[in-house]
């Protein structure tokens, strides 16, 4: 890959970050702020969703460098996004250190579960990818 088109992923992977990231973020307060007409999302929040979306994006095209190896890989996409949450998200909110833990675990949770259904897609594609084999016609139409 050249860098053009690694600078256009990891454009467009931080355009989608951040997209869904914004959208869950205002569902939320929605949720939470039921009783209030208007729910306003500072820019300094904002800012941040976008600073957090860029290291996603880097982050998985860290994970497509296959130079590294697979566990290096793994270990440094978690850490850079463990760092990227907690800098964008819970440094700010200015949490006790019990609820930046409690953050992380839950953070580390999510990872692990997402990651785990990925592995598992991945598997079953490769899976399936080594099992195909060319359609021969067994079927002879007698016409």
């Amino acid at each position: 890959m050249n860098i053009k088109s690694i600078l256009k992923k990891m454009l467009t992977e931080t355009s989608v970050f951040f997209t869904l990231i914004a959208a869950l973020y205002s569902l939320l307060m929605l949720i939470v702020n039921v009783g209030e007409e208007e729910v306003l999302l500072s820019a300094e929040r904002l800012l941040l969703m976008f600073v957090f979306s860029a290291l996603a994006a880097m982050a998985q095209a860290l994970r497509r460098i296959t130079a590294i190896h697979g566990a290096l890989r793994g270990v440094l996409h978690y850490l850079i996004l463990i760092m990227a949450f907690y800098l964008c998200f819970l440094l700010p909110a200015s949490m006790r250190a019990a609820q930046v833990l409690i953050g992380l675990f839950t953070f580390t949770l999510g990872y692990l579960a997402i990651m785990g259904i990925v592995a598992l897609f991945r598997a079953r594609f490769r899976k399936n990818s080594e099992e195909e084999e060319d359609y021969t016609n067994r079927f002879k139409q007698s016409r």
